[in-house]
């Protein structure tokens, strides 16, 4: 008995908790003002706080109404954490991330990662932006006989949701000598380090792949 009550208030906390959420959301998508703009932070703030931090203090701006659902929808967050807010929505993490453009919100975790705290622009087909994660695969590689300077060339994809708007790009990335040093030894220390067991290997060990003898020599240049 206690069970079944127990599911019945949390399907009746859930219930009010998402009625609440869709007000506060119409009211930050329909009103940019302050309302609206309150609205927005505290779903934001629920959506990834670190990045958001929200104010409470500003609750005090919402009329009775939507103070109550604010409210509401804390609790539903607090309580049930069954799926963050921005789930309950087709394409939440979409819509959530254009209250941040829209409301022009400050992510704090960019600036602490050495960026403007700009909210990031929308998905432009074959556009990186600053502070962009990518996933690069080696297209092919060059020199200029004689120099060090090396040049990648790479075909980039934005890791996470904007992978698909972004689409592939392709970059030509050249490295002048210390840093093509740096990253050859970068490269070489983390392989090193993954094959310390030579047995076991790297967690990301092909079926049949075997450590590579160039890890316990420095690369050199062999000519043809």
């Amino acid at each position: 008995m206690t069970d079944h009550h127990s599911k019945n208030s949390r399907a009746a906390l859930e219930e009010a908790g998402f009625e609440a959420l869709q007000r506060l959301y119409a009211e930050a998508v329909g009103d940019e003002q302050e309302k609206g703009s309150v609205c927005a932070r505290l779903l934001l703030a629920l959506y990834n706080g670190s990045r958001f931090p929200f104010d409470l203090t500003d609750l005090r701006l919402l009329p009775t109404e939507l103070f109550e659902d604010a409210m509401q929808l804390i609790r539903m967050d607090a309580r049930l954490t069954r799926q963050e807010v921005h789930q309950y929505f087709s394409q939440g993490s979409k819509k959530f991330e254009d209250l941040v453009s829209d409301y022009r919100v400050v992510d704090v975790q960019r600036l602490r990662e050495g960026h403007d705290g700009e909210p990031r622009p929308p998905a432009q087909k074959g556009t990186l932006c600053d502070g962009d994660t990518v996933a690069a695969t080696l297209v092919t590689y060059g020199d200029a006989p004689g120099y060090r300077d090396v040049s990648l060339t790479l075909d980039c994809e934005v890791v996470g949701e904007q992978r698909q708007a972004v689409g592939t790009v392709r970059l030509d990335v050249r490295l002048g000598a210390e840093d093509g040093v740096a990253v050859m030894q970068h490269v070489q220390r983390v392989n090193v380090f993954a094959w310390r067991d030579a047995e076991r290997g790297p967690l990301d060990r092909r079926e049949g792949e075997r450590r590579p003898s160039w890890l316990d020599h420095a690369p050199s240049y062999r000519a043809p």
